[in-house]
């Protein structure tokens, strides 16, 4: 089973210092992407996983941003380590096409 540790404490810059710690029984990995925050707007969606949706996030992606592919902002957006435990009765929070693309936004090409 693989689970977060407590993040470092880096006494000087470190280009991981964004990025955590997984650890796997012994074994001990970095993140290899970092992990963007999305932040809750107003426009915000919240969706209850129905049965034929439990572990799909690329149904629900499809629904709501008419691509499957964006599986990955319902995940980051609700924290999901693993994106295949979605269970029937969660409520996904569903952020704003729109907040994606604005200043800070994980989608906003600078």
């Amino acid at each position: 089973m693989i689970l977060y540790s407590s993040p470092r404490e880096y006494k000087h810059t470190s280009r991981y210092g964004k990025y955590r710690q997984l650890v796997d029984n012994l074994d001990s990995y970095v993140e290899t992407f970092n992990q963007s925050i999305i932040r809750p707007s107003e426009q915000d969606i919240y969706h209850t996983v129905l049965r034929e949706q439990e572990n799909r996030l690329d149904i629900i992606a499809n629904i709501y941003y008419g691509d499957p592919s964006f599986f990955w902002v319902i995940a980051l957006a609700n924290e999901l380590v693993d994106p295949f435990v979605v269970t029937t009765g969660s409520i996904l929070r569903i952020p704003a096409i729109t907040s994606l693309y604005t200043l800070g936004g994980v989608l906003r090409r600078e």
